[in-house]
């Protein structure tokens, strides 16, 4: 009941839109894959926007949340229910940050589970219109991988035990990967400073941190450690994967410029001033 149900709503939607995506543009697979990672940023606006706001609702609340510390330091009962209160009275909800991202992780999924049945040539699931529309209703189907030199169907592990690791085919892919890397941790930094995220220090064991000094710790960890994570899973995994991650973050910045352009060219302006130095 529950495949049925990720089936309809999730999976069979997008390898469909993916499907007619390619035929529209000129048989590409590489565009089709653009065009969905541009459609699932419009999608997520929402999300992103109540996470911008749960973002910030916090940071205004620190000196606030401060306070309570200090006065309730001998009384964690006390300072729990009174921060529960603050976050009451500005509308804070502490697991709004796990309701924005849900959505966003369950799109991933998808968009993994389409990838890796499309560059199979496993196209179970499709419409029936889509299906004679674009394959003119035949059963086996075979489409163009290729995109800029190379193989999305491949990665750089295999192509570079085929080729060689000086190969254009396999410089080309391992340069995705450091791409899909770099983005992902420059579109982090820039979240970062758009939301007005600090970095916190870890306190010591005797001393209790606030949800924004954790939700902030969790955030600093996997703006490095997810960067590193995806560059070396683009290498062993399918370069169409790669490049949906890479569309994902240029769109990202993208999608913060339509939602607060003040706040982002300030973001902006921080980021490459932080990386000057």
């Amino acid at each position: 009941m529950l495949a049925n149900i990720w089936n309809t709503l999730l999976f069979h939607p997008f390898l469909n839109i993916l499907t007619v995506s390619y035929n529209i543009l000129w048989d590409n697979l590489g565009l089709a894959v653009i065009f969905i990672a541009i459609l699932v940023r419009v999608i997520l606006i929402p999300s992103v926007r109540s996470q911008t706001e749960m973002t910030r609702k916090m940071a205004s609340l620190k000196p606030e949340l401060e306070k309570l510390q200090k006065k309730y330091a001998n009384n964690q009962q006390m300072l729990a229910q009174e921060q529960m209160k603050l976050y009451k009275k500005v509308g804070y909800n502490p697991l709004g940050c796990l309701s924005s991202f849900l959505p966003q992780i369950l799109m991933l999924y998808a968009i993994i589970q389409v990838i890796n049945v499309v560059t199979n040539n496993n196209f179970e699931g499709l419409y029936t219109f889509v299906r004679e529309w674009v394959f003119n209703g035949a059963k086996d189907i075979v489409i163009n991988t290729q995109f800029l030199n190379m193989d999305l169907a491949k990665n750089f592990t295999i192509v570079s035990k085929e080729l060689g690791y000086f190969n254009f085919s396999s410089i080309s892919l391992f340069l995705l990967a450091v791409l899909v890397g770099a983005t992902q941790y420059l579109s982090t930094k820039f979240m970062q400073h758009l939301q007005g995220q600090t970095v916190v220090k870890r306190k010591g064991s005797n001393e209790q941190s606030t949800p924004e000094e954790l939700q902030s710790q969790m955030m600093n960890s996997m703006n490095v450690l997810f960067p590193f994570m995806t560059f070396f899973i683009t290498l062993t995994t399918p370069a169409v994967l790669g490049l949906y991650w890479l569309a994902q973050s240029v769109m990202l910045i993208v999608q913060y410029f339509f939602i607060d352009k003040k706040k982002s060219l300030e973001a902006l302006a921080l980021l490459t001033k932080f990386n000057k130095k």
